[in-house]
């Protein structure tokens, strides 16, 4: 451990030596087991929060109520307490926390088998749940009674969903059959909260496993906008690694309703609905035909490479466009910016004599579309002439 996570190594010791127990635990764990470099590495101790702030000359209280102190070295790393919760009467947040006395009790809490696991300085794995067994069977699996982990934090149920879907791993009979059954409890989850799970299904390896999941169990039904009818779109899905165009393709299976209410009701920031919006009207582009030169100058590499997956995904538009050859279309244009146009409306301002005013955007636009249509030449004495012709004489 001391190579791999030397800052985690330090705490640790440091706590041992004072005669605590400590360990790495969750999802590094879980990486570590899988031979996967993790670098969110989160500790437990039996030390009291108080206990681990006096041992360490920079900490931050993070979470202290819970028993979560964020111990400061060259990287920052939370500390929690050994803890066991008491009841959660809104499915979100336990009710009470309690400090422990084993890690069992700690773990035992936790949400998935694979994330129950510990791993002591020493590379030394602890593992009472049966986590590295679940992991070589590739089997999402809830710690103890799947029921009671989810009545305690509904949102485990579309974690559970989200890791089958990054993991390419199964759901667990038992805990799938208890999604199932408890699926309008997700409504007492944020919605803040849940597109955050959504983004992590889009932009994993195996969104379709996640998506179809999501609508099988019955937790899709509690959500706006149609989400069963194209499912089975969602296998031909690529999110390109944006957030973003997951919204984008769930907006255009829905064309036919209002995408700024479908958007702002799961809290979409205004840049992913200006995303949403460039990719819906690339596609209604290409319905059109192929891209001319100015929509090829308009619109970004992103959102050209979504349209076109989603236009032959959803729609059925036949086209060439891969993303290789959409950058290699953007590079053949005249100009890759409107920085890159010669003049600018100082220029213009100048050559009119005329102040500032409306005019000046409507003739640069103007001058750039001529310039992609190769009407033009982005030289700075034909635009001169050509805008003496148009503008003045």
């Amino acid at each position: 451990m001391e190579n791999r996570w030397p800052d985690a190594y330090k705490v640790i010791s440091v706590l041992e030596n004072a005669g605590f127990e400590a360990y790495v635990v969750g999802g590094a764990v879980r990486d570590f087991v899988r031979g996967v470099q993790a670098n969110d590495v989160d500790i437990t101790t039996n030390a009291l929060p108080q206990q681990v702030k006096e041992l360490f000359e920079h900490t931050i209280d993070v979470g202290i109520e819970h028993g979560t102190v964020l111990v400061v070295l060259s990287e920052p790393i939370e500390v929690t307490t050994f803890r066991s919760e008491t009841t959660y009467s809104d499915h979100r947040r336990p009710d009470e926390v309690k400090f422990v006395h084993t890690l069992k009790e700690d773990l035992k809490r936790r949400d998935f088998t694979i994330n129950s696991m510990a791993l002591t300085k020493e590379d030394k794995l602890i593992d009472f749940f049966g986590g590295s067994s679940d992991l070589e069977k590739g089997t999402i699996k809830a710690v103890g009674n799947p029921k009671e982990r989810f009545s305690e934090d509904a949102l485990r149920m579309l974690r559970a969903i989200r890791f089958s879907a990054q993991l390419n791993f199964t759901l667990d009979s038992s805990t799938q059959a208890a999604i199932k059954e408890l699926h309008p409890l997700i409504s007492h989850i944020s919605i803040e909260r849940v597109k955050v799970e959504l983004e992590k299904i889009w932009v994993s390896n195996y969104p379709s496993k996640g998506m179809e999941l999501f609508v099988s169990t019955g937790l899709s039904r509690h959500f706006v906008g149609n989400w069963v009818d194209s499912i089975s779109k969602w296998r031909d899905f690529n999110s390109f690694g944006m957030k973003a165009n997951g919204w984008a393709f769930f907006i255009l299976m829905n064309k036919d309703s209002n995408h700024t209410e479908l958007l702002s009701a799961f809290k979409c920031s205004n840049s992913e609905k200006k995303h949403v919006k460039e990719v819906l009207r690339a596609v209604e582009s290409l319905n059109n035909g192929s891209w001319d030169s100015v929509e090829l100058f308009q619109f970004s590499d992103e959102v050209l490479i979504a349209a076109a997956s989603y236009g032959r995904v959803l729609f059925n538009i036949e086209h060439s466009y891969t993303p290789e050859l959409l950058r290699e279309e953007k590079k053949k244009l005249a100009i890759s910016s409107k920085r890159d146009v010669v003049v600018s409306g100082n220029d213009l301002m100048e050559w009119k004599q005329e102040k500032r005013g409306p005019w000046i955007k409507e003739a640069l636009d103007k001058l750039t579309i001529m310039i992609l249509n190769e009407e033009l030449k982005n030289d700075r004495a034909q635009i001169k002439e050509w805008f003496f012709r148009e503008y003045i004489n």
